[in-house]
């Protein structure tokens, strides 16, 4: 994910995380992840199989 503006506040595998502008952050395959209330932006996501 790579944010572009704002600020992504994540869950990841019980842990918070934060990602601001001109960040990314990669989340693997399989790894349990979620969008925690507060995010605000415009972020992209890139999927690879």
């Amino acid at each position: 994910m790579l944010v572009l503006d704002g600020r992504l506040e994540l869950s990841v595998d019980g842990h918070e995380v934060t990602v601001g502008p001109g960040e990314t952050y990669v989340v693997g395959g399989g790894v349990t992840h979620a969008v925690r209330p507060g995010s605000r932006g415009t972020l992209v996501i890139v999927e690879r199989d």
